[in-house]
């Protein structure tokens, strides 16, 4: 899109002293004057993911609305956009909105990067209250809110049934051992049992290491690595999690390119029958409803990472959070900040929330009434994941530091180029040394 692809006219929401009138959530607003306002803003929304096809729509109706608001907006891929926030940030040339990641908001909160929303949102109990419960717990510092949260993540299995069944597989696995025990026997079909893409390195971390994780070493031990209270990445059931990643890997599941194709790649595969399951996120739903060929999407179902034996979790449990939000410069001045927290509520009101779950979009806000699923996958992923214990993305939550070692060395795990424990001592290393 460039960054100066996408510049269309707003009409003005204020003017002078900046009154607002609101009629609700994301409503028209009546302009005070004809001043131009210019607003600068950062996103992912590039074509074709669910949570642009349900927000861009409602950006552009608002822009259509309001023609004397000139938006300068850049946007690019969800894997370049911690590189280019962090970038802007350490220049001091941040825009005056901007995606940020729950791992940043501590870092850019103690560096007075940030707006707090408080104000805003307690403004209007109508939209506030309309975001759904723990939403805002990445982006709360200190009790105050600091970014607006707009899309749920889950993970989980995705598999196809007529190849499991042509393998002679009835039910999807429900431990670690029986996974790597059906390896031989859909390898025999000739199809990628697990296709990954990893290219972009955060896919095994985020979409698998983080849920399997839980399932060896619990809940407590995650939170004392949170609070810094004793626990350590080398310790055994964090190395045991590792290990089990790697035996998967060293019975052939992958494919041998896993750290060559990305997501997108993944998905192809998937979708066009050569691999019989794939580990990836709520995000991918949209895709699979759009473009996935009916003789696959209609014999997909979806499953939890299976339990490894002795673990501490949550078998049930999938992983989910709000991993992006939507955050303001601290920089904002007044007359801008009523612009744009206008156009916040279009963006993030009852409106998306409909249409983002008629895309398979999971949202961080409550739909409006009565909406019905009737895409196929979207539809199988709802129920299954109805009433589903959520556990933390690890990257949502530690350090960048901690994560980029992990991100790195399960690439090199995943090819058996470094062993479990030599992963967690770097890992450990780097928590002792900039991750805390």
């Amino acid at each position: 899109m460039g960054k100066h692809g996408w510049r269309r006219a707003l009409s003005m929401v204020c003017a002078g002293a900046m009154a607002v009138s609101m009629a609700g959530c994301g409503q028209k607003t009546t302009a005070k004057g004809e001043e131009k306002v210019e607003i600068s803003m950062l996103d992912f929304f590039i074509p074709g993911e669910g949570v642009t096809k349900a927000m861009k729509p409602l950006m552009e109706q608002y822009l259509a609305e309001h023609p004397n608001i000139v938006l300068d907006e850049e946007s690019v891929s969800n894997a370049d956009l911690a590189t280019k926030v962090q970038t802007l940030a350490a220049g001091d040339e941040l825009p005056d909105v901007f995606m940020l990641k729950g791992q940043m908001a501590q870092a850019f909160v103690e560096n007075g990067k940030l707006y707090a929303l408080n104000d805003v949102l307690d403004a209007d109990t109508e939209w506030k209250d309309n975001f759904k419960e723990g939403v805002f717990s990445n982006f709360t510092i200190n009790e105050k809110i600091y970014a607006l949260p707009f899309q749920v993540t889950n993970t989980c299995v995705f598999y196809n049934t007529e190849l499991l069944a042509q393998a002679g597989i009835t039910e999807f696995p429900k431990t670690w051992d029986e996974l790597i025990g059906i390896i031989p026997d859909l390898k025999a079909l000739g199809v990628t049992p697990i296709v990954l893409g990893n290219k972009e390195k955060w896919n095994a971390e985020s979409v698998i290491m983080s849920t399997l994780g839980n399932r060896v070493t619990g809940d407590d031990w995650y939170q004392s690595i949170r609070d810094n209270s004793g626990a350590k990445f080398t310790d055994p059931e964090f190395v045991a999690s590792l290990q089990a990643l790697s035996d998967l890997a060293e019975a052939g599941a992958f494919n041998e390119d896993v750290n060559s194709i990305d997501g997108a790649q993944q998905r192809q595969m998937y979708m066009n029958g050569k691999a019989a399951i794939t580990i990836d996120g709520s995000w991918a739903i949209a895709n699979f409803d759009e473009n996935c060929p009916d003789e696959v999407k209609n014999v997909t179902e979806m499953a939890a990472l299976p339990m490894v034996e002795g673990g501490k979790g949550d078998p049930e449990a999938i992983t989910g959070g709000a991993g992006w939000a939507i955050a303001v410069s601290a920089k904002i001045t007044p007359e801008k900040l009523a612009v744009v927290t206008d156009m916040l509520k279009a963006m993030t009101g009852p409106a998306y929330g409909t249409a983002a779950i008629k895309e398979g979009t999971l949202t961080a806000v409550k739909p409006g009434e009565n909406v019905e699923i009737t895409s196929t996958i979207a539809a199988k992923f709802d129920q299954f994941a109805e009433g589903r214990p959520f556990i933390p993305v690890y990257d949502h939550q530690l350090s960048s530091g901690v994560i980029d070692v992990m991100q790195g060395g399960l690439q090199e795990l995943l090819i058996g180029r470094v062993t479990p424990e030599e992963l967690a001592q770097r890992i450990q290393t780097e928590y002792e040394n900039n991750g805390k």
